[in-house]
Formats: C-alpha cells, structure tokens, sequence
C-alpha cells in the first residue's frame, strides 16, 4: 500500500509542478508572438485548468500524503515538520486558485477578448507574481519532503 501511495503522492507532484512550469512557458512563447486571439484563447484555458488539472493534482497529492502517514506505522506524523510544510503549500494553492488564480485568468481574456489589452497585460503582470510564489512553494515542499526537513 505505501508504495501505490508513494507513487501517486510522487505523480500527482510531479504533473503539478510540471503543469505549472509548462503553462508558464505556453504563457511566455504565447506572450513573444503577441497575438490578441491566442493569449484569449489561453487565458480561457486557464479558467478551467484550476478546476480540471491543479485542484485534482493538489488533492491526490493531499490524499495520498496523508496515506502515507498513515500507513507509516508511526515513523512519521501529521507533526513532522516536512508534513506540515506539504500541508501549507496545498493550504496556499488551495486559496490561491479560487482568489487569485481564477479571477486573474477571467480578467486577462476578457481583456484580451474585449480589446482592452492593458488590462489584460496587467492581470497577466499579477498572475506571473503569483504563479511565481506557487511554483517555487511546491519546490520548496519537495526539497523538504526529500530532505524530510522542516525548513
């Protein structure tokens, strides 16, 4: 059982943080090319990639995290530090994909969409900053469930 849990735990992480990093290189080859249609088309993509790819990762890392724990046999707890940093980082992305990601991605295709490409320029500036922190959080709780740190 620990080693189906380990290997979903370690996928599910894998597709999250890769999904990320690709979507950050879609964005900025997208961005090169400046299309108006393309980076709608994107930004509408995006809507839903919170909902149909990141949340699910995000739960199947949690889950099978927390199966990890449990079936540890004691050797590692919901208080082990590098428990608590997996915690905080599907904590943070849980509520930065319904307040920030979400709106961002709508405001940035309807900007593309509706012509106002200032505006969407500068929700893309915000959801850049943001899927920065993200990205390098999920980094930062690999390296410390490798490590098995606290940080």
């Amino acid at each position: 059982m620990r080693d189906l849990l380990l290997i979903v735990h370690i996928v599910a992480v894998a597709l999250w943080l890769g999904g990320s990093v690709m979507n950050g290189v879609i964005n900025a080859k997208v961005g090169r090319a400046q299309s108006i249609e393309a980076s709608a088309k994107l930004a509408r993509a995006e809507v839903d990639l919170g909902t149909v790819f990141y949340m699910p990762m995000a739960i199947l890392t949690l889950v099978s995290g927390v199966g990890l724990v449990l079936v540890s046999d004691g050797v590692y707890t919901f208080a082990d530090p590098f428990v608590s940093v997996g915690f905080l980082s599907i904590i943070v992305a849980a509520v930065l994909g319904p307040a920030k990601f979400l709106p961002l991605s709508r405001r940035i295709a309807e900007g593309f969409e509706n012509g106002n490409v200032d505006a969407a320029m500068a929700a893309v500036k915000q959801i850049t900053v943001w899927s920065t922190i993200n990205t390098a959080l999920i980094l930062l709780a690999i390296v410390v469930m490798v490590l098995k740190t606290g940080a």
